[in-house]
């Protein structure tokens, strides 16, 4: 069976076409030593591929590639050392001149030379015309062979292997051929398949390198090139937070359910696991019907019902139903996953209505009269079709023309009442939709879309077509069962066209030879080439394609693989392995690795096939490796049926392009510009500032506090070498964090710097290598003066160093102060983590703590800390001067005594000398352990060496120097540093709480009220909606000053954004955040938005009646409307006494289409008619007002009513006035418009009217509400505009009797049969549509109605206004246009043109 790496039968029957029209005999020329690898001719030794090898094929990396010697070289060389052969050469296609041609040096000549050969001779040809390699054991046999490059590189070939280089689509572009293996013998199957994965390594190089040559040139003409029909109006521009504003604003999704008055239950139809097959064709009809009505089409393209299914049914007649898989089960299908794609992916948020209506019909007709024969077969046998089409994607431009065709016959065309440009635009983008699912264009596409997600924009005609194409393609990724069927259906189609094939004397087309039937390979090559790398592309841009098709197809990728594994090739066998694996799961005895499409990929861009450790991959030795290399993916390679190889050709993955970048150098850093130093300073002092680097700071502050005293006091001399290197390590924290605070922090270089420095230098005293520190262990004794001297300056020296240490480490003491930050992070942490316990509700103390610091509070926190800091060192120093203040030693003048003395007397006072200190008491904590100069030398042996510099005290005698004595003071030493070690905690707490004391009240009664100011001025300056409640404090002193400022701004900056509304917060914005004078003249700004107005009935008559309790009367009304306008996502606006403007502001850019706070507008004014309808009359709108007032008796019941307009368009918004006095609000003929809709509603008798543009923005559940009402022009414009009502009742509620103006009005408009007959009106088909569940359907009675209106057949809306009314007499809309005809006659206008104009304002 042929391999191939696709099996879209477009493309890969493509070489089986060319080798037909060249009438190449290669399918019967295979003799001899000539031996195709996967024949059943006679075939070389079997060998196992070598490890060695396959590492090293996995680590090739074919990753760049160009047409120069030096490339072609690169390449074949390395296949040279692979297969250990004498010489590899590497031949490309050139289409146009039908040739093949590579680079060769020859002999005598540095240059490079193109060498051609024709692509009628040669074994190279003979690859080119196949699916597979071929091996030759002696070319010279082989009638075929042509000599041209041997002869012209004076080279002998004997053995010869070549594979063919195909790129996606499984078209040949090239040959790679290696020729005489090394050691003479022929080329064996493992060399086959080591010739196999590098020629399809290099061929995804090669066409990378093709397609990145396309991207390169990126100006208009690519996109003219590329974007067909490219609309700048349906441009959509992609922002970083697209995929943020995809979900929506949770606030807003609940509207579109809660406007589904006559919505179906859609539960089923949006469902992944719909399985057309299982339905009847009556119930896929009204899958469509289902499909429009939800997507609200059939009311916003006025398409007859009627006219809907005839045309339904001619599009399903013309599918073959004898065809396995291009049936009109395909066709519904595809039509039914393009809508899932549209209603539960989130296109539906990029797509406007038109759109969606060109890719519900082009997928329903893309391969309508499909025969089950592909492209290539027409052109090969030049059919009638292909004639017609010249060979130009034949099928899809036949359905295309059948589309059109259909829509031409009577009753069939549902585009019959969209405007002709509307037309003719929808025309050309279903033909470009339809053409696009060739599958020769499937890379054109992907290239096209990965182009405009790469330049952040894509055109609504893109998307579309894309949508069609994975809906065309998307069976592996639809559930398994469904996906199998499918699978089944489309083996079956490919057998019956290669049948034909056979019958015909063509070369078989890959996977459609029953005779070589291997379905699981044919599914996963599929998989792998053509449906994961779509799919991956369009997650990127829908993410909820993931989760939705993605996830189905890794599970269908893994079924089919275990199949291929367990060598179930063939359908019947797919079937009984499913069968039985199904009779083991109910019985209980199978583990989930039996049941299909259970297993599960980690990666569909790459798969990795699920496989027992233990055992072999067909055709690898089991000591191959298991992984492949870092810079490769898995790929499955060669499995292997009995005595014939077959190329499992399964998707070898593209090699990951690894480029290692060095780290900045010094050279770098300094030709950094300005704002590469800025970003860089805000990138390290984050980091400086982070929490973990401060607590690593920390420990090394208070190690370098009290490391060297606790070493005196409980260490030993051993230690002194690891304590002296990690002080080293501390003093390089110290270092970095000062260089790097003198580059970052401004002002950085004063008070603070040279405490720091200070406090760093000091470290270097206590490392002993870094200061030389003297060592006498290896001294025997101080014989010399010079001894003598060293022993004595050291001991200074040591004594001096501790009483430096000790003030040294004040210092250290500040860093301490400066770490309060992360001590205040710590406390939050702490408390948050107790709120969550404790189930409370989390303050955002976190804030509090982030919240930038004032200028004042900077200056005095600091001014405080440094006053604090002078004081203690200033007192620490005074300590240490009252310490060190000298004192007489007796061992000092005894010493000296002891030398003027001779004799014995000299002797015994020199035992008395030594008897006395050479023991320790609590008077003399010192020990003498050496006398010199005093006759004989006394000294303890190993005392010298086993102390410590500063644990050694030399006494001298003042007359005479040569005289001495050493002392051990390590104890004393021990209580120093003890001492000193809890000196360090005292003085510790003592900064810390003097810090803490004397600035906590001067920051939480002045600091902290001026800083949350600041903040809240801050704050409302970059968001001036702030919603200021959440910075409120709680408890407020009313005799607390900075309380009450506080309180006080917090109100003033409230009743800004009360006062000035949405329109104003440009004003409120760029007057905070500027520091010079006041300037409410805002420039103004244009948007696009959504414009409510509402007004309240019969104003002037309440007004007069209520006196002074109107303005009860009046905020009542405004507090319901604006509660639902402010919880729909809009604002309020202007309030003018009777009406107000509420606004919804539109994001710009991005291309969505927002249709959620369209919906959200309409169901907020729907609430406001409601509450007001449930309060009923006027005295439950004035609570609070004197029972005695005299309205109660004259007003006590009048009902208070509201009209409502909504529209949408641009605006300017901005400030309105002087610098006396401003309004924010917008100017607009769009704001105008949404008045004059408002005033439209006292004629039409509706509580709400709304604009067409308004409609096209809802969903589709809230446009199958919408009924149009009448089509008009308004005072000051003469473009005319359909006005639509909003059905909030469902069809049941408006049915009753009929009021007596209704009963007269039907009397008058006399009508009987015959005239219904005559006009077309069928009262039997009129009742089953009344009879019907689908509100749909009983909607179509009312546009037929108005759509005669529209036409000027006035006599005809009469009799179906007359039938509709008779059977909801409660329609006020049916009632008011009925009396607008009886008015005129029922005879429309000599100049009527479809509307008319309102006179009234």
């Amino acid at each position: 069976m042929p391999s191939t790496s696709s099996v879209s039968p477009d493309a890969s029957s493509q070489q089986h076409a060319a080798a037909a029209s060249r009438k190449s005999s290669v399918t019967g020329s295979r003799k001899g030593s000539i031996t195709s690898f996967f024949s059943t001719s006679k075939v070389s030794t079997y060998q196992s591929l070598d490890p060695e090898k396959f590492s090293s094929l996995m680590s090739y990396q074919a990753i760049d590639f160009e047409e120069s010697i030096e490339c072609f070289t690169e390449h074949t060389n390395k296949l040279k050392n692979l297969l250990e052969c004498d010489a590899c050469h590497l031949f490309l296609v050139d289409e146009k001149e039908h040739q093949l041609y590579t680079f060769l040096k020859l002999e005598g000549s540095d240059a490079s030379t193109k060498i051609f050969k024709p692509m009628d001779r040669g074994l190279g040809s003979q690859v080119v015309d196949q699916v597979d390699g071929l091996i030759v054991d002696n070319v010279q046999l082989s009638p075929r062979w042509d000599s041209t490059v041997d002869e012209l590189s004076h080279f002998t070939t004997s053995s010869y292997l070549a594979w063919p280089l195909r790129n996606p689509a499984g078209e040949c572009f090239g040959v790679i051929e290696a020729r005489n293996k090394t050691d003479k013998t022929a080329f064996s199957t493992s060399d086959t398949q080591v010739t196999q994965i590098f020629a399809q390594q290099l061929s995804s190089a090669i066409f990378r390198s093709k397609q990145n040559a396309l991207l390169a040139d990126r100006d208009d003409a690519f996109r003219k090139a590329y974007e067909k029909n490219f609309d700048e109006s349906e441009a959509i521009v992609l922002r970083e937070e697209r995929r943020a504003r995809l979900s929506g604003d949770a606030s807003l999704k609940f509207a579109a359910d809660e406007l589904g008055v006559h919505k179906m239950s859609i539960s089923d139809i949006q469902r992944w696991d719909y399985d057309v097959f299982s339905r009847s064709m009556e119930e896929l009809e009204m899958l469509f019907i289902d499909v429009f009505q939800d997507r609200g089409l059939f009311g916003r393209f006025s398409i007859d019902i009627k006219t809907f299914m005839t045309f339904t049914k001619n599009i399903v007649a013309g599918y073959n139903a004898d065809t396995p898989y291009h049936n009109h089960y395909h066709g519904f299908d595809v039509m039914h996953v393009s809508y899932l794609f549209i209603s539960t992916c989130g296109a539906d948020a990029f797509l406007e209505d038109f759109n969606v209506l060109s890719i519900l019909v082009g997928a329903l007709a893309h391969d309508v009269g499909h025969d089950g024969r592909n492209n290539s077969f027409h052109a090969t046998t030049m059919s009638e079709l292909a004639i017609t089409y010249n060979s130009i994607s034949i099928l899809e431009n036949f359905s295309a023309a059948y589309l059109f065709r259909t829509t031409k016959k009577a009753d069939c065309d549902i585009f019959e009442r969209m405007d002709g440009p509307e037309v003719k635009k929808l025309r050309g983008r279903l033909i470009e939709m339809i053409l696009d699912t060739d599958a020769k264009n499937h890379f054109i596409l992907m290239t096209r879309f990965k182009h405009g997600m790469e330049m952040k924009q894509l055109s609504r005609g893109l998307l579309s077509s894309m949508i069609l194409h994975i809906s065309d393609v998307s069976n592996p990724t639809r559930p398994n069962p469904i996906s199998r069927k499918w699978s089944f259906a489309v083996q079956e189609e490919f057998f019956r066209q290669g049948d034909k094939e056979k019958e015909l004397g063509l070369a078989i087309s890959p996977f459609m030879d029953r005779e070589y039937e291997n379905l699981p390979r044919m599914q996963g090559a599929f998989i792998d080439a053509i449906v994961s790398p779509v799919f991956q592309l369009c997650a990127e841009f829908l993410p909820k394609i993931e989760k939705n098709c993605i996830k189905n197809m890794q599970v269908n990728r893994a079924f089919w693989n275990k199949l291929q594994n367990k060598q179930i090739m063939t359908t019947a066998n797919v079937k009984k392995d499913i069968e039985r694996s199904e009779n083991k799961s109910v019985d209980g005895g199978g583990d989930a690795g039996d049941l299909p499409g259970v297993a599960s990929m980690e990666s569909s861009k790459s798969f990795q096939a699920p496989r027992n450790e233990q055992s072999a991959i067909p055709g690898i030795p089991q000591n191959a490796p298991k992984e492949a290399s870092e810079r490769s993916r898995k790929m499955s390679l060669i499995a292997l049926k009995g005595s014939q190889a077959e190329a499992l050709n399964e998707s070898v993955a593209k090699m990951v392009e690894t480029v290692s970048d060095s780290g900045p150098s010094i050279q770098n850093f300094l030709s950094f510009s300005k704002e590469d130093h800025v970003i860089m300073k805000e990138k390290m002092l984050k980091a400086l500032d982070s929490n973990g680097v401060q607590l690593v700071m920390l420990i090394a502050t208070a190690y370098a506090l009290v490391a060297d005293d606790l070493s005196l006091w409980v260490g030993d001399k051993d230690n002194d070498g690891a304590l002296s290197i990690t002080t080293f390590i501390v003093l390089i924290l110290f270092a970095v964090e000062l260089i790097i605070s003198v580059y970052c922090v401004p002002d950085y270089m004063h008070f603070f710097f040279w405490l720091d420095l200070i406090a760093a230098l000091s470290l270097i005293p206590e490392i002993g290598f870094l200061v030389g520190e003297d060592d006498f262990s290896s001294n025997t004794g101080a014989n010399t003066l010079e001894e003598h001297g060293t022993l004595t300056r050291a001991g200074r020296a040591a004594k001096a160093g501790a009483r430096a240490g000790r003030v040294a480490r004040v210092l250290r003491l500040i860093r301490l102060v400066r770490i309060i930050k992360l001590v205040k992070w710590i406390g939050s942490y702490f408390k948050r983590k107790a709120k969550e316990i404790s189930n409370q509700e989390i303050a955002d103390e976190a804030e509090e703590v982030d919240m930038k610091m004032s200028n004042v509070g900077r200056r005095m926190t600091e001014s405080i800390t440094k006053k604090v800091i002078l004081a203690v060192i200033f007192m620490l120093l005074t300590f240490s001067l009252f310490n060190d203040l000298p004192t007489p030693d007796a061992r000092v003048w005894q010493l000296d005594d002891l030398q003027k003395l001779d004799g014995e007397t000299r002797a015994d006072f020199r035992d008395e000398y030594i008897k006395r200190y050479s023991v320790s008491s609590d008077e003399n904590p010192t020990v003498l352990f050496e006398l010199v100069g005093v006759n004989e030398k006394y000294k303890v042996e190993g005392k010298l060496q086993s102390l410590r510099t500063i644990e050694i005290e030399v006494i001298r005698s003042p007359s005479n120097e040569s005289v001495y004595a050493l002392f051990d003071i390590s104890k004393e030493s021990q209580n120093t540093a003890m001492h000193s070690f809890l000196m360090t905690l005292v003085v510790t707490s003592l900064l810390a709480s003097l810090s803490m004391l004397f600035s906590r009240d001067a920051y939480n009664i002045m600091i902290k009220p001026i800083e949350k100011m600041k903040h809240t001025v801050q704050k409302l300056s970059e968001n001036p909606f702030l919603h200021l409640e959440k910075l409120k404090k709680e408890d407020v002193d009313d005799e607390n000053e900075t309380d009450m400022l506080e309180a006080a701004i917090t109100k003033m900056a409230r009743l800004l954004q009360i006062g000035f509304g949405s329109a104003g917060a440009e004003i409120i914005a760029n007057n905070l955040s500027d520091g010079g004078e006041l300037n409410p003249m805002v420039p103004g700004s244009k948007i696009e938005a959504i414009f409510g107005f509402c007004d309240i009935r019969d104003f002037t008559f309440a007004t007069e009646g209520l006196q002074q309790d109107v303005m009860l009367f009046v905020n009542k009304i405004a507090d319901i409307t604006h509660k639902h306008v402010v919880d729909s996502g809009g604002a309020p606006n202007k309030n003018i006494g009777d009406a107000f403007l509420l606004v919804w502001k539109l994001k710009g850019g991005g291309g969505e289409l927002q249709k959620a706070l369209y919906d959200s507008a309409l169901l907020s004014f729907i609430k406001i008619i409601d509450d007001i309808k449930r309060m009923g009359n006027l005295a439950a709108f004035m609570d609070g007002a004197d029972d005695t007032a005299a309205w109660r008796s004259s007003l006590q019941d009048f009902q208070v009513a509201m009209g409502f307009g909504l529209h949408t368009g641009w605006a300017i918004e901005g400030s309105i006035g002087s610098k006396v006095k401003v309004d924010a609000s917008y100017l607009s003929p769009h704001v105008n418009l949404a008045s004059r809709l408002e005033a439209a509603t006292k004629q039409f008798k509706v509580p709400l009217l709304m604009s067409e543009d308004f409609v096209k923005g809802l969903t589709g559940n809230a446009q199958n509400n919408c009924r149009r009402v009448d089509s008009v022009t308004f005072k000051g414009s003469n473009e005319p505009m359909k006005i639509f009502h909003f059905d909030a009742k469902a069809y049941d509620e408006m049915k009753g009797k009929p009021d007596s103006d209704l009963s007269a009005l039907l009397k008058e408009c006399k009508w009987d049969e015959n005239m219904a007959v005559a006009k077309g009106v069928d009262r039997a088909e009129l009742e089953n549509l009344f009879s019907s569940e689908k509100g749909v359907l009983i909607k179509q009675v009312y546009d037929r109605a108005f759509e005669s209106y529209i036409d000027g057949d006035w006599e005809k809306a009469k009799i179906l206004l007359c039938i509709w009314l008779e059977a909801f007499p409660q329609d006020k809309v049916g009632a008011v246009l009925l009396e607008r005809l009886k008015d005129a006659g029922f005879t429309a206008p000599g100049d009527w043109q479809g509307y008319h104009a309102l006179t009234e304002k």
